[in-house]
């Protein structure tokens, strides 16, 4: 069965005190579809993330993927229009060089703001969030503060803090 998921949320980051909007994400002007790889826990078959477009078949990503590997923010894209109108991302033309990392807290209620935390932990770094949900956060780290920002979600790891993944499944920082 053919499902999607469309999040239309913009990609934010805490900055000096306050929540700011990507700026890409502000001129966004489209919803690009991408084709996810499934595992047996979701049946989540196509990402619908906001791209701002470049010209007749480019897009630029403005938003964090949940569910596609190797497509990050700030990414440029090849698009095909579906014979129903919807933009379909067919390659990666330029990498962005971001990193996709995903975040899992366990056990977290509605009002659950580890989420704000860890935005605020990692402004240093210049990362960029897309929250989902109080226990699912996509973050983006310009690839200066990749490793980083790896460790740190490493750590928290270890410490039973959240569960985490990165979104790249070519070289990438260690996870």
């Amino acid at each position: 069965m053919i499902e999607y998921d469309e999040h239309p949320s913009k990609a934010a980051a805490w900055r000096k005190g306050r929540f700011v909007v990507l700026p890409d994400a502000e001129l966004e002007d489209c919803t690009v579809w991408v084709a996810a790889e499934v595992n047996s826990s979701t049946s989540i078959s196509w990402e619908g993330l906001l791209a701002r477009r470049l010209g007749d078949g480019r897009a630029r990503m403005c938003a964090v993927p949940f569910w596609v590997y190797d497509l990050n923010l700030g990414d440029e894209v090849a698009v095909m229009d579906s014979a129903e109108g919807a933009a379909v991302v067919t390659a990666v033309v330029v990498d962005g060089g971001n990193y996709t990392f995903r975040v899992r807290f366990e056990d977290a209620a509605d009002d659950d703001v580890r989420w704000r935390d860890l935005m605020v932990d990692l402004e240093p770094f210049d990362c960029w969030f897309d929250v989902r949900s109080p226990t699912f956060v996509a973050l983006s780290a310009p690839s200066a503060h990749a490793q980083a920002v790896a460790d740190y979600l490493a750590d928290r790891e270890q410490h039973g803090e959240l569960l985490f993944e990165t979104g790249r499944s070519a070289p990438q920082p260690n996870s």
